[in-house]
């Protein structure tokens, strides 16, 4: 038998352990490749995809991330395997195979997998680039659907870039099998584990260190965010090491001294064998803890920050607002040319408004609790009556001014904004110094800087004695219309301010729709390709998992071999096995979820926005997806340790 063969038939013994290293290989080259491919379209590459430089730089940081990530899970996986397979090894060396001879057959076996896990995933990947393409061009709205390509290119860098990942990483895991661990090969499953111990201050340290992070979280601001963000991060990284090291054996000695549940049916083989499984796989569970936070957070944060986002667009009550005014220097929008446009792009207007009022100049007004003062922002704001304020305000918000009373409206302030003040200036010849009794943050009306970047509301007596006082030269109105479709109606748009460069910029708001659609494209885009991410981080974690508890397969065989003497039914193996490697496989993601939400409760503190809730669909499905792995793997691991000791 040559090596070649006797390597072909150790991955066919073998393939169930195999399989989660081959399919999580394919799945990391299949998500390279496609994303490479992309980059390397020759639409792209021709600048005929103009949307494409919206997604290329994200890309590219995702194909370094991969490279990254695959280098890890490689050598973290080809370690595992050299860990899982001592006994064969012991074997192999009993029966004369040299070091150099097993390090050779070891080499073979690795890059066969490594070459089949390349091919397959690129096949793979070329399969699914054109859902990929369609996807992407759906998200773009591209009028044409991108055509599909296989790049030369890709297919190269792909290929040698993974064959020389295989080719490193299997030297490098080689040459670290060592003499003395193969003379120790045969009796390594038999190793007794030892009494589970713990460190009481290692306890108490661990216990505050999670507590003290969780209370920084909950508690940080804008203002203490340079200083409790590292700190926070440091407390939970701790924190979480010592969960899984120390907190997890206190917790296992607790339900051992309740003797109702200890005792009862299988769980005192459970809780026995939990906390060995835990301890020994604590850095392991950790690393994936830690890294599932983060990738839990980072998604649930582009996804708050993409429906936050919308929602904060939507507030500007129109697609298209104008002035309409007395001043013949300034740019006058023409109805009709917006009316064939209008047309010509199929939309129609969903609702129609116009907010009157005067300029109102030399303003100056003093806000208070906090002094602050302003003036001379532009050469005028604008001044309206009560009752154009309450036409345009939605429910709930109307106003009721006395006759000498002021309110004065923002369009944006950072922070709670003062409640009162003083405000003085003039309309045309009429001069007014009011009291102001009421500040509010709101945008009735489509900002249009110069014009009513501030606005002041007076009583209805007060703006009808300053409509006969000054002239109409000092009064102009803001028209504003709103379309069903924005999309269209952003095209539309686009190309109104192209035929008019910056003469409209004065005179004229049209940037809701546009800047709604392109933030809805970035974030939509950002979300598709971290899903991809995400996905192969998951692939990977839970292939970490099920290769750790490959590693311990021959102890838990020898383990119920030895209690199937005793009686124990295939049933209550079931339940030992199950219940031991669901809590494995979901102990990381609960505290994960956990981290993860507090992290999503400061960033709401930081945007003074209650957003979190936007993030429980992102750990739903993080939920979801990992139920659907741990039923596979528990399946699998099931099948395995039946076979071995054949229990009915």
């Amino acid at each position: 038998m040559t090596f070649r063969s006797l390597a072909l038939k150790n991955i066919r013994v073998n393939w169930r352990s195999y399989s989660a290293f081959f399919f999580s290989s394919l799945f990391s080259v299949a998500i390279f490749y496609i994303y490479y491919a992309f980059m390397v379209h020759p639409d792209v590459v021709n600048g005929q995809m103009a949307a494409a430089s919206k997604v290329t730089k994200g890309m590219e940081f995702c194909l370094y991330l991969i490279s990254i990530f695959s280098v890890i899970f490689i050598l973290y996986s080809s370690s595992s395997f050299l860990k899982s397979r001592k006994k064969e090894f012991g074997l192999f060396s009993l029966f004369g195979m040299t070091r150099r001879q097993l390090r050779k057959l070891v080499f073979i076996e690795n890059m066969l997998i490594g070459l089949l896990s390349t091919m397959s995933g690129i096949g793979v990947g070329i399969l699914f680039s054109k859902l990929f393409l369609m996807g992407l061009g759906t998200l773009l709205e591209l009028e044409q659907h991108i055509r599909f390509a296989v790049p030369v290119k890709a297919l190269v860098v792909t290929i040698i870039l993974f064959l020389a990942m295989f080719l490193v990483i299997t030297l490098y895991t080689t040459m670290r099998m060592g003499k003395g661990q193969i003379i120790e090969l045969l009796q390594a499953h038999k190793q007794p584990k030892g009494e589970l111990k713990y460190s009481a201050w290692k306890v108490v340290i661990g216990t505050i260190s999670l507590l003290l992070g969780y209370a920084l979280a909950v508690t940080m601001t804008i203002g203490t965010f340079l200083v409790v963000a590292l700190p926070i991060i440091g407390f939970v990284v701790l924190g979480t090491f010592l969960l899984y090291s120390q907190l997890s054996v206190v917790t296992l000695n607790l339900l051992k001294r309740r003797k109702s549940l200890f005792y009862n049916k299988s769980n005192m083989l459970i809780i026995s064998q939990l906390g060995y499984k835990i301890k020994d796989n604590a850095r392991i569970l950790f690393t994936i803890t830690i890294l599932s936070a983060v990738v839990m957070t980072a998604m649930g944060t582009i996804y708050v920050m993409q429906n936050m986002g919308k929602q904060e667009m939507k507030k500007t009550p129109y697609a298209l607002a104008w002035i309409e005014s007395e001043h013949t220097e300034s740019f006058q929008l023409d109805r009709n040319e917006i009316d064939d446009l209008i047309k010509q792009y199929g939309l129609h207007v969903s609702e129609e408004g116009q907010l009157e009022g005067y300029q109102f100049e030399n303003y100056h007004f003093a806000l208070q609790p906090n002094g602050r003062e302003y003036s001379g922002y532009s050469d005028f704001i604008m001044l309206i009556s009560q009752s154009a304020y309450n036409e345009q305000a939605s429910k709930g918000k109307k106003m009721e001014l006395g006759a000498d009373e002021a309110a004065l409206l923002f369009t944006y302030y950072d922070g709670n904004p003062p409640q009162q003040g003083t405000i003085k200036g003039n309309v045309g010849e009429a001069e007014l110094e009011l009291p102001i009794v009421e500040v509010r943050v709101e945008e009735i009306m489509n900002n249009i800087l110069d014009w009513n970047y501030y606005t002041v509301i007076v009583s209805d007596q007060r703006y009808e004695q300053i409509t006969s006082q000054v002239d109409v030269s000092n009064r102009f109105t803001i028209h504003g219309i709103d379309f069903t479709d924005m999309k269209k109606s952003a095209e539309m748009l686009q190309e109104y301010s192209e035929r008019y460069s910056s003469d409209i910029r004065d005179t004229v708001e049209f940037s809701r729709d546009i800047r709604y659609f392109e933030f809805v494209q970035y974030t939509s885009l950002t979300i598709f390709i971290g899903i991809f991410i995400c996905f192969l981080f998951f692939i990977a974690a839970g292939s970490l998992i099920y290769f750790k508890l490959f590693t311990e397969r021959d102890e838990d065989i020898a383990m119920f071999q030895g209690l199937s003497r005793i009686g124990i039914t295939f049933k209550e193996m079931k339940r030992v096995i199950v219940t031991q490697i669901g809590i494995v496989f979901f102990l990381p993601c609960a505290v994960g979820i956990i981290h993860a939400f507090f992290a999503m409760i400061a960033l709401d503190n930081l945007l003074m926005t209650p957003g979190w809730l936007y993030s429980l669909i992102v750990f739903a499905i993080y939920v979801v997806m990992q139920a659907i792995y741990f039923f596979i793997a528990s399946s699998s691991y099931l099948h395995s340790i039946r076979k071995g000791t054949s229990v009915a």
